[in-house]
């Protein structure tokens, strides 16, 4: 009985150490290069069910790398789910309850109640100031509430810290239109179509931009239009 107990407690202590090990090897595996590379190529290759579980790993393992890549691509149901990846990854890069707070921005936004937007933006950005996205957020309620040059100063924040953040090339593009200077909105946005060149309202909105230039550069008393972004 003693050798019995012995040999299966030895056994429990042996599975015990094998578990934990293999946990520890799949947890840092899906953290390697490989493995975020496995994921891009079901993104790429896979059916609709894959992409959106592919594009969903991706940005739980902070794969931007691979999902910036899938902006790229030109069919549009992998960019699609690159950028749905991407945003999932940035709105939750400072934690829950950061994330929790832009959610509750985004929804007063969205009801146009721009004050409790800022107010909790205000709030976001105070706490968690290396967060990309709540820069970019309260730039994008300022510009909205035409506070443009505060609004650029958060959008080039946002950049600063995520350089690849073409929402805040976006942003940065309306601000600038907006104040009349139709050749940095151009900058901005051909910058941001560089990351994200398959964004439909950006390259309808430099194309507008440029035709502009060019109806401005004819007739210097053309007056900007206001339906340009």
């Amino acid at each position: 009985m003693n050798n019995a107990l012995k040999y299966l407690s030895r056994w429990l202590c042996i599975s015990a150490v094998t578990f934990s090990l293999g946990f520890i090897a799949v947890h840092f595996g899906r953290q390697t290069s490989w493995y975020k590379e496995h994921l891009y190529q079901q993104l790429i290759s896979g059916d609709a069910d894959t992409r959106l579980t592919a594009a969903t790993k991706l940005a739980l393992v902070g794969a931007e790398k691979q999902l910036l890549a899938g902006l790229k691509a030109e069919n549009p149901d992998v960019h699609s789910m690159a950028q749905r990846g991407l945003d999932h990854l940035w709105f939750t890069a400072a934690g829950r309850r950061a994330y929790q707070m832009i959610d509750e921005a985004c929804a007063a936004s969205d009801r146009e109640d721009f004050p409790a937007a800022l107010r909790i933006l205000d709030e976001i950005t105070r706490k968690y100031p290396d967060f990309a996205e709540g820069w970019n957020r309260r730039g994008a309620v300022l510009w909205q509430t035409g506070q443009f040059l505060p609004a650029i100063k958060d959008c080039e924040r946002a950049l600063a810290l995520n350089p690849n953040h073409y929402g805040a090339l976006q942003g940065l593009g309306v601000c600038h239109l907006q104040l009349g200077d139709i050749e940095e909105a151009c900058r901005s946005l051909r910058r941001a179509l560089t990351i994200y060149p398959h964004d439909e309202s950006t390259r309808r909105s430099l194309l507008k931009c440029e035709t502009f230039l060019r109806q401005r550069s004819s007739d210097p008393r053309k007056a900007l239009g206001s339906d340009l972004i």
